[in-house]
């Protein structure tokens, strides 16, 4: 199998597996999870102002909770919308309690009359992630494309903890993010 079979296979085997595990997951464990920062993300953050979220679709590890933490902080907060189907996206600015749109995918966006805005830090969906912090998304390239035009930005995976795996499929192009949290876990780039 070539690099991009094994990625599509990867993706059905992942969502299978997070889909099965968020089925599974008591419901208060599921609304306590990923709802403060955990101290070495807040440090590493401290000097970044503009944070990236993204609104969840399906069993996604739900990004908007960490929202009020990050308020709390002092951050200015915005969310992806996907300027088209060829894999590109702009962040818009977004606060808690402002109404989304339906998007491509079954994403939901801010408005285009939102501002746009330029993050400082990415805090970006995944299908899987491996030990040296490579990402498995949904093959759109969407943040791909994002973390290549951003390229000072922290890259943050949001993620269930079962949805790492031994080894994701990387191209020349894929970029690995700077830590990934769990509900159970902070898990940053080796030195």
């Amino acid at each position: 199998m070539n690099d991009q079979q094994n990625k599509s296979a990867l993706r059905l085997s992942a969502r299978a597996t997070r889909a099965a595990f968020v089925e599974g997951l008591d419901q208060m464990a599921h609304r306590l999870a990923f709802h403060a920062l955990p101290s070495p993300v807040r440090a590493l953050l401290a000097g970044r102002q503009t944070i990236a979220l993204y609104a969840p679709v399906n069993d996604e590890a739900p990004a908007l909770r960490l929202a009020e933490s990050l308020i709390a902080e002092g951050k200015t907060l915005c969310l992806p919308r996907a300027v088209d189907r060829m894999g590109t996206m702009e962040f818009r600015a977004w606060s808690p309690g402002e109404p989304l749109e339906d998007g491509p995918f079954g994403t939901r966006n801010p408005s285009q009359e939102a501002s746009l805005c330029h993050p400082d830090a990415i805090i970006a969906p995944l299908l899987a992630f491996d030990a040296r912090l490579m990402r498995l998304g949904q093959g759109g390239g969407y943040y791909d494309r994002a973390f290549a035009r951003y390229e000072h930005a922290l890259r943050i995976g949001l993620a269930w903890s079962v949805q790492e795996v031994d080894t994701v499929p990387a191209d020349p192009w894929d970029m690995p993010l700077h830590l990934v949290i769990t509900e159970r876990s902070l898990i940053e780039a080796s030195a």
